[in-house]
């Protein structure tokens, strides 16, 4: 019901309004006046409609009868060849070349719209011809056309040139003039000897382009005329630039051919985009015949004809609109004298009542005063103000209700011989509970025959406004002390890119006062490669606001280039617009150079790695060749000396300890190998479980000999991970070879895999043998550490263990040792989770 209250008032209010005679004038001659509109409207849309229907009907008449003459013009073409196939002349066994140009030349004779026929065999050679130079040249059968079978007759696409010669081969072909063209028509017999020839016959497209000029010289149609593919083969003239050229882009190919073997459409033709277009197809020949119009032209030529009914409409809808504004005039005239009459009996009775309501509900102290100040008049906002009724104040002296500092200024404000016209002044006054009050006063001498009779004034209560800007101002000068004191260069910049603050530490930093960088721009202040700095990155905090942190060489206030970080930030106003640009500059040239210094330490301790690595490498290759030839003379002193022990237990020494020098330069070089640049990794995704079972089983004689067990624990499911497999199975070995190494006889070596719950594939070698110190549980995977409980005589290196780390620390993994509460030692190998991934060799870094 709510919602229908304002309904009903506009309802009303409508309804008044249109009841008012100048109003009810308007609204029935401009409902006339729409009328007649309308119905010019409708008569010039109906005859539009007219003489475009009658513009499309012409150009499907248009084409039907330039399809039908350029189908008779090509059949025409056709039957002279079929009829010159039959020919003795050209069908007898001892027929001539002389004898076919005669028959040729006579057909031509009767062939206007032929440029020349002529006799070729399958193989291009010009047997006989009507055009000069084309008997007994080769031409290109190909470019005329599809090839012709005997009895079939073939047409083929607008070929440029005069004659045969513009597709001669074997030779330069004779270049025509530019708009000579032929189509060529071919037709394919046999002589009585039954060789195989083509008759050709050059249908000059220009017989075709004069029909359509005879037939449209009148109209404002133009034609073309195309084989079945688009190609344009004839034109009226305004498309003479398209001939050759493929047109299949229009809707008649596109969309009417072959479903359709005529229609008439608006839209785009060979001409324009927006078109009256009409084709027809030949039933018989593959030619289409498209005859077109601008739309534009059938408007104008509407328009020219329609310029006097719009004329009589237009001036009928005027006339109607002339006289209604005519009498809306009068009567409105009549109307507002009336109206003027009531607005102001009832302007004067508002007045007063506003001016009454004004006066009590005003939320400014108005008052009124004789000529010596004292004051006759307040308003109801006294009560507000004071909390005392308005006759308490009238009688009292203005200057008297102020405090005791703010009576001069009272006084010099309502001074009758002040020749001021408004009077302006603060003044402090209590209120009724003892606050302190700010008080902005305007006066205003009220003069009466020359001379001043009292005073009209009103008092602003600013005490809150005043507050605040003391705040302000302590807020700014505690901003300013901040910007001063901080010890990093500041700069503030507008959206000009104008210097408009710096503080002292930029002064010094810049080695410049800021009396003579403040108000100029930053190209005219600074060097021009930080100009370009500053420019780009004030150019984008300025358009999208934020925040950035820029790097660069600044210039310092000594002439030094120093290391400079920019920390810029956007200022915005109010409304949220930026406005400038906050810009502090740190100085890390220092931090800099100790990170150079710490790069340059880095590189050299890497490159000193690099080159004991390739020193080692490169010795241990020299060690190998002489330790080989030691073994091998070893070995054939062993097998010569089995007739004397003692010689032979000498061979034995020295083969065993040529044994466990190779055995350590072969360590060597596999650590060198694995800290140098040249070792890869050709990392899998691969089931441990097949990696690990064959090093168990090359291990089993080794295990046999000192009596141990192996108790193998793997899972059912896969243990997937991504690893080197001959370097994963170099680890399982030197692990488990361990192991064997320190188990006393008869016990038993656990090897167990597992996918923990972070999804890494961890494997674990326990065996039963001494066990490892705490304290020595990291270094023995140190190169050349061994425990101190495995120095028994057994043997190695202590390079084992150090390569197994960098192995499985290069595949991502990890390996530690710990010992069991029972006894002995367990050694953990973690792979991580890996996902699915090709095989790609991977660098040792």
């Amino acid at each position: 019901m709510a919602a229908l209250q304002p309904l009903s008032r506009r309802w009303a209010r409508l309804r008044a309004w249109v009841l008012q005679t100048s109003h009810l004038v308007l609204v029935i001659g401009g409902l006339s006046a729409l009328a007649a509109l309308v119905g010019v409207g409708a008569l010039a849309v109906n005859d539009f409609r007219t003489v475009r229907i009658s513009h499309q009907n012409h150009a499907a008449m248009l084409a039907r009868v330039l399809e039908d003459q350029a189908t008779r013009t090509m059949q025409t073409a056709e039957l002279a060849l079929e009829s010159l196939a039959t020919s003795p002349a050209l069908t007898a066994v001892a027929s001539e070349p002389r004898r076919m140009q005669d028959a040729l030349g006579q057909a031509l004779a009767a062939l206007s719209f032929l440029r020349g026929l002529a006799v070729v065999d399958p193989g291009g050679r010009v047997i006989a011809s009507t055009l000069p130079g084309d008997a007994e040249s080769f031409v290109d059968l190909a470019q005329l056309g599809p090839p012709v079978a005997v009895g079939r007759t073939v047409q083929g696409g607008l070929t440029p040139g005069r004659s045969l010669q513009s597709v001669r081969l074997g030779g330069k072909a004779v270049a025509a003039p530019a708009g000579v063209a032929f189509i060529p028509v071919m037709h394919g017999y046999k002589t009585e000897a039954g060789q195989v020839l083509v008759l050709v016959a050059l249908v000059n497209p220009d017989s075709l382009s004069n029909f359509q000029h005879l037939t449209l010289e009148s109209e404002i149609f133009d034609s073309v005329v195309t084989a079945y593919n688009g190609q344009v083969l004839a034109t009226s003239g305004a498309a003479a630039a398209l001939a050759g050229a493929r047109v299949n882009h229009i809707p008649v190919f596109s969309q009417f051919l072959p479903r359709q073997e005529h229609a008439t459409y608006l839209g785009a033709g060979v001409l324009g985009e927006r078109q009256i277009v009409s084709f027809r197809a030949s039933a018989a020949l593959p030619l289409v015949v498209v005859v077109e119009t601008s739309y534009q032209a059938v408007v104008k030529s509407w328009l020219a004809d329609a310029r006097a009914l719009l004329g009589i409409g237009l001036a009928l809808v005027a006339l109607v609109l002339v006289l209604t504004v005519a009498i809306w005039r009068g009567i409105r005239t009549r109307e507002r004298a009336r109206l003027a009459i009531d607005a102001a009996q009832a302007r004067i009775a508002r007045n007063e009542r506003d001016l009454s309501v004004l006066m009590r509900s005003v939320q400014e102290l108005i008052f009124r005063t004789d000529a010596q100040g004292v004051i006759t008049y307040v308003n109801a906002h006294w009560t507000v103000m004071t909390g005392t009724s308005p006759d308490r104040a009238i009688g009292k002296r203005l200057h008297d209700l102020v405090e005791p500092q703010s009576r001069n200024e009272v006084v010099r404000a309502i001074d009758p011989r002040s020749p001021d016209g408004v009077r302006v002044c603060q003044v402090l006054s209590r209120s009724a509970a003892g606050k302190e009050m700010t008080f902005k006063v305007a006066v205003v001498p009220l003069v009466a025959a020359g001379r001043v009779i009292g005073f009209a004034g009103s008092a602003v209560d600013e005490t809150e406004r005043w507050m605040a800007q003391q705040q302000l101002q302590a807020q700014i000068a505690f901003q300013d002390l901040l910007l001063e004191t901080n010890p990093l260069p500041i700069s503030v910049t507008d959206a000009q890119d104008r210097f408009v603050r710096v503080n002292k530490a930029w002064e010094e930093y810049k080695g410049r006062e800021r009396t003579t960088v403040l108000g100029k721009a930053v190209a005219e202040c600074l060097p021009p490669d930080e100009v370009k700095v500053h420019q780009s990155a004030n150019k984008q905090l300025l358009r999208w606001g934020g925040r950035t942190l820029v790097e660069t060489q600044v210039r310092h206030g000594d002439g030094s280039r120093r290391d400079t970080r920019l920390a810029k930030a956007a200022i915005a106003d109010e409304h949220g617009q930026v406005t400038g640009v906050l810009t502090i500059l740190m100085d890390v040239s220092e931090f800099r150079e100790a990170e150079r210094a710490t790069q340059e330490a880095r590189d050299a301790a890497e490159e000193a790695s690099r080159a004991k690595s390739e020193f080692v490498a490169n010795m241990s290759h020299e060690l190998c060749t002489p330790l080989q030839s030691i073994l091998g003379f070893a070995e054939l002193g062993m097998l010569r000396g089995r007739t004397q022990p003692k010689l032979a237990g000498m061979f034995e020494d020295i083969h065993s300890a040529g044994q466990r020098m190779l055995t350590l330069v072969n360590d060597l070089l596999e650590v060198s190998k694995l800290e140098s640049t040249v070792g890869t990794f050709h990392m899998e995704r691969i089931d441990l479980r097949g990696v690990v079972r064959p090093v168990i089983r090359e291990l089993e004689p080794l295990l046999e000999r000192s009596h141990l067990m192996m108790d193998l624990r793997m899972p059912d499911l896969p243990l997937v991970a991504k690893a080197d497999p001959l370097r994963f199975q170099q680890v399982i070995r030197n692990v488990v070879a361990n192991a064997i190494k320190f188990s006393p006889p008869g016990s038993t070596i656990t090897l167990e895999g597992y996918a923990d719950p972070q999804g890494q594939t961890h494997l674990v070698v326990r065996d039963e043998g001494p066990g490892i110190p705490p304290s020595e549980l990291h270094s023995i995977f140190e190169a050349f550490v061994q425990s101190s409980k495995t120095k028994d005589g057994s043997g190695g290196t202590g390079l084992g263990l150090a390569i197994c780390r960098k192995i499985v620390e290069a595949m991502g993994g990890r390996i530690f040792a710990e010992n069991v509460p029972a006894s002995g030692a367990a050694f953990h190998i973690i792979l991580p989770a890996r996902g699915q991934a090709e095989t790609m060799p991977a660098p040792l870094e």
